[in-house]
């Protein structure tokens, strides 16, 4: 692809992501993993109890992705830049 965006629109790109990441993580959190737990603890269904487990998983994937995008938007910001 030789699509190339400036800085200021992949600046706007790399927050857009890092909040919808953070609002996904909110709503799995608050939304999905409670009731996920309250089913799979009720049940015997040993891929409610999985996928509660894998709920869990992806909110540490989704800190990771939110702390990555912090980094590199403080690299990319104009007023982080250091002369060399």
């Amino acid at each position: 692809m030789s699509e190339q965006a400036n800085l200021p629109e992949m600046l706007r790109i790399l927050w857009a992501t890092r909040i919808d990441a953070t609002a996904n993580r909110w709503h799995v959190t608050r939304r999905v993993i409670p009731p996920l737990k309250t089913l799979a603890e009720a049940g015997n269904d040993p891929r409610l109890r999985k996928a509660a487990e894998q709920a869990v998983a992806a909110i540490d994937q989704l800190d990771t992705m939110v702390e990555s995008l912090r980094t590199v938007i403080d690299y990319l910001q104009p007023n982080n830049h250091q002369p060399a």
